[in-house]
C-alpha cells in the first residue's frame, strides 16, 4: 500500500508550502537557469507558473550541475516525452514497475556507461521516474520490487531488458489518499496543497492537458483527434 509519510513526496507538499509562504524566488532563479526562454514545463497553471518538477531539490540540483557529467537534462526530457509518460502509466496500471517499461530504451541509449556510470545512471533515473509520476498523481506503492523480464521456460535471449533489477511500482492517488496526506500539512499549507492536487486528481493542470494522456489517434492524426 502507499506509504503515507509527508516526506515521501518529492514536490508536491514543497510546492504547496513555497506557494502558501511566496517563498519562490529560488524556484524562479532555477527555472531561469534551465529554461531562459520563459517556457516552463510542468507548469500547473497561471497561479502556480513555476515548473513543478523543480520543487524538488535534489532533481534541481542534478539538472543545473548535470550530475557527474551524465547530461541529466537530457534524461529527464527522455523520460517525460509524452510516449515513455504513457509507458510508465501503462506499466503501473497493469501492476508493474514504471521503470522497466524503459529498460530497453536506457539500455540502447546509454549503451557506452562504465560500470560506475551506469550506477548513478539508474539512482538518477529512478528518482526522475519518481517525480514524474508524481507530476502526473501517481505515488509510490512498493519500492525495490524485483523486475521480472522475462517468462518461466522462455529463451533468455529474448529477455525484455537487463537494465533494471529492481525498480518502485506505483499507484495512483485519489481523494481518498490525498486527504490523509491533507492532514499531515501544516494549516497554513493546507489550501495550496489542496488546489493543486485538485488540479492533478481533475486532470486540469496546464501541462497535464498538453500530454492529454487519455486521448487517442490514429496514423497521420495527433493524439486525441480520430
Amino acid at each position: 500500500m502507499i506509504d503515507f509519510k509527508i516526506t515521501k513526496l518529492s514536490v508536491l507538499a514543497r510546492a504547496a508550502q513555497a506557494y502558501a509562504e511566496q517563498d519562490l524566488s529560488g524556484i524562479r532563479e532555477s527555472a531561469g537557469t534551465l529554461y531562459p526562454d520563459g517556457r516552463y514545463p510542468f507548469a500547473i497553471l497561471p497561479e502556480y507558473p513555476l515548473p513543478l518538477h523543480l520543487f524538488s531539490p535534489r532533481l534541481s540540483a542534478m539538472l543545473i550541475k548535470d550530475e557527474n557529467h551524465l547530461n541529466a537534462l537530457d534524461m529527464w526530457n527522455l523520460i517525460t516525452t509524452r510516449e515513455n509518460i504513457l509507458r510508465m502509466i501503462t506499466a503501473t496500471e497493469i501492476e508493474r514497475t514504471a521503470a522497466e517499461s524503459l529498460g530497453k530504451l536506457f539500455e540502447a541509449r546509454y549503451a557506452a556507461d562504465t560500470t560506475a556510470q551506469l550506477m548513478k545512471r539508474k539512482q538518477m533515473i529512478g528518482y526522475m521516474i519518481k517525480v514524474a509520476m508524481e507530476c502526473f498523481g501517481y505515488l509510490t506503492f512498493s519500492s525495490r520490487v524485483q523486475v521480472s523480464t522475462i517468462r518461466t521456460g522462455a529463451d533468455p535471449e529474448k529477455r525484455k531488458s537487463n537494465y533494471f533489477t529492481t525498480a518502485t511500482r506505483y499507484s495512483v492517488m485519489n481523494t481518498e489518499i490525498r486527504d490523509t496526506l491533507l492532514s499531515m500539512i501544516p494549516t497554513v499549507h493546507q489550501d495550496a496543497f489542496r488546489s493543486i492536487t485538485d488540479f492533478i486528481l481533475g486532470l486540469q493542470q496546464d501541462y497535464q492537458k498538453q500530454y492529454d494522456i487519455d486521448a487517442f489517434g490514429n496514423w497521420g492524426t495527433k493524439p486525441g483527434v480520430i
